[in-house]
């Protein structure tokens, strides 16, 4: 059976307690929990955040419309099956369930369970296998301002044109406080909220416009707005952008700013590997363990989940490990202290030289990324 990933909206605890019973020996990971439906409008947005491939309804203590309910979830981002669980099987009240749009009925003791996800899973093994992702997503996000998020994803970004091959993007999709224009002295007119507020004109032309040559040949690099343009961008089309863009680019570097705000959760879901940038300072160790927390409290894969220290000492006051486990999450890479050469890099206009000691350490954190090989001693975390 596919596996698949469900959230339980049930009031009542005699269906509660048979569904759980039912789903213990099934391939299915429970990534939302609900007493109840309660405010629509939040359920439709905490399903939209977590993404299940099915929910399974209690429609028999519905305050809402079912109809309303189970529209509002099939027209969210990834069309999550809607299972209508009930305590008895009437026949109108399963024709109702049908006609609003569920995909199967059930009713105690649950005999059709496996069935029905079987059915389910057998379609999404069939629409995944058919739909192509296109391009590979990377965010940096800093855990707390001045961490480094931006300038690691500059620097990855411009190495990458030397370690894969076809067309790569590099987006500031900080709107608060973007730098990426300024560090790659990008003269663009336009940035990539005009995307985000104009996607019922997006295409490749259009996206043409928008973006500009990088600081390498096979680099693309779209700006964010500027301080005097900020205007609210909505989650959804942002979601849209990003997801254009895997049909334009084969690597995606994305600068999601620091900690967590709409604009970066919005993008997370199109995010295929997120590196949460942290230094040893302990504001930011703290900022790193919240949102590391938050992320996986919302269902986000610790597979995709990568942590990144900037800024490390020669000798730690504690050991890997030990940091490890106060964060919650391994540590993907370090990056050394090296302050004084890429002040210096920035005030010349230029960045970092890739001969040296933090330029090195770039390229072998976008070798890791990419997946290349090296070519001559095996990256240590440490350098």
């Amino acid at each position: 059976m596919y596996p698949l990933t469900a959230g339980i909206v049930i009031e009542t605890k005699e269906l509660w307690d048979a569904l759980q019973s039912s789903l213990q020996d099934l391939p299915v990971r429970i990534v939302l929990e609900q007493s109840e439906v309660g405010e629509l409008s939040s359920l439709l947005e905490r399903i939209e955040r977590i993404r299940p491939d099915v929910i399974f309804l209690d429609i028999s203590t519905l305050r809402v419309p079912l109809d309303q309910v189970i529209r509002g979830i099939r027209a969210l981002p990834g069309s999550p099956a809607v299972l209508a669980v009930n305590r008895t099987a009437e026949p109108a009240t399963i024709l109702n369930a049908m006609r609003a749009g569920a995909a199967e009925f059930l009713f105690p003791p649950m005999n059709d369970l496996r069935a029905a996800l079987e059915r389910i899973g057998n379609e999404r093994k069939t629409a995944n296998q058919a739909f192509r992702r296109g391009g590979h997503t990377v965010g940096f996000i800093s855990a707390k301002g001045g961490c480094g998020a931006t300038t690691i994803a500059c620097h990855t970004a411009v190495e990458l044109p030397q370690r894969v091959k076809g067309k790569i993007l590099l987006a500031d999709l900080d709107f608060d406080a973007g730098m990426v224009g300024f560090l790659l002295k990008s003269k663009a007119t336009y940035s990539i909220a005009d995307a985000v507020r104009n996607t019922q004109r997006l295409d490749e032309n259009y996206w043409k416009a928008l973006v500009t040559n990088g600081f390498v040949p096979g680099l693309e690099i779209v700006t964010a707005p500027g301080p005097g343009a900020r205007q609210p961008l909505k989650p959804e089309q942002l979601r849209f952008v990003l997801s254009f863009l895997r049909t334009q680019y084969d690597w995606i570097i994305l600068d999601l700013g620091r900690s967590l705000n709409a604009s970066s959760v919005a993008a997370l879901d199109e995010v295929d590997d997120l590196f949460l940038v942290t230094t040893l300072e302990v504001p930011a160790l703290h900022q790193a363990k919240l949102i590391i927390q938050k992320l996986l409290d919302s269902g986000y894969g610790a597979n995709r989940l990568h942590l990144v220290l900037n800024r490390a000492p020669k000798r730690f006051d504690v050991t890997l490990e030990e940091l490890e486990r106060m964060l919650g999450a391994p540590v993907y890479a370090t990056l050394p202290d090296d302050y004084q050469a890429l002040n210096e890099s920035y005030t010349e206009g230029k960045l970092l030289s890739p001969g040296s000691t933090l330029g090195k350490h770039f390229s072998r954190l976008a070798m890791k990324i990419v997946g290349a090989p090296e070519s001559k001693k095996k990256f240590s975390l440490f350098g």
